[in-house]
């Protein structure tokens, strides 16, 4: 597989082949690692190589109480526009809505607007997938229909974007929905913010972590075209990983 390189947009860049303790955020934003918590898999097969290594971080994908594996920080990382990308690894379909890469909106609290950006699997088992934006302190979402689904047991890449007026959503380089919504991105007080995570819900009772293996999760300040997301998952797929 061909990586296509971050570039000085992308503020936090987790490639997830480090750990198991610590995931370096190798993007522009100083002092934005991630940490572990739980017990998600360090240092699994994933697409891309690092240093010489296929690594890519394992997500159980528990639905119990109390218990909730992945990683996260960076929570002052706060762009009025923004990109969230990354690969993922489906091992199986969900009947409860499952955590894939997010921003929780309250600090170890799982309550209303529960996110400020980021991706859920849907409640349906059959691999659709929701991108959720807070506006005006208003939660929203867009839905991929049934044609266009995360398929099981393969690499995937998911997007999602906000240019501050439209709420974009790609699976594999696709434009699978999009929707108007006007207003600012929302995201809570200084010192109740929440992480950007991989994996099940940080500090939290709740727990729905989607069953997945991820990697090279990146956030942007700018909302990237559909351009660079067919470019990301054809450098894949030329090379047929």
């Amino acid at each position: 597989m061909v990586r296509v390189s971050p570039d000085s947009n992308d503020i936090l860049v987790h490639t997830l082949s480090d750990g198991p303790t610590t995931f370096a955020n190798t993007g522009t934003t100083a002092n934005a690692d991630w940490t572990a918590y739980g017990a998600p898999v360090a240092k699994v097969p994933g697409p891309i190589p690092y240093n010489g290594k296929f690594n890519a971080l394992y997500i159980p994908g528990s639905h119990i109480s109390n218990v909730r594996n992945g990683a996260g920080g960076a929570v002052d990382v706060v762009p009025t526009q923004l990109s969230l990308s990354g690969w993922i690894f489906m091992r199986r379909y969900t009947s409860f809505f499952a955590e894939v890469f997010n921003k929780q909106y309250f600090l170890n609290s799982w309550s209303s607007p529960f996110l400020s950006f980021g991706f859920q699997m849907q409640n349906t088992n059959d691999g659709s997938i929701e991108l959720y934006i807070t506006v005006n302190g208003g939660l929203q979402v867009i839905r991929s229909a049934n044609f266009h689904v995360v398929p099981l047991g393969r690499w995937s890449h998911i997007g999602g974007t906000w240019d501050g007026s439209t709420l974009r959503l790609y699976i594999n380089g696709v434009l699978v929905n999009s929707s108007p919504f006007t207003g600012t991105i929302t995201y809570a007080s200084v010192g109740q913010r929440g992480f950007w995570y991989a994996g099940g819900i940080p500090g939290s009772s709740t727990n729905q972590e989607a069953p997945i293996i991820v990697q090279d999760v990146r956030l942007a300040n700018i909302a990237r075209p559909q351009s660079y997301f067919a470019n990301i998952y054809r450098q894949s797929f030329l090379t047929g990983t």
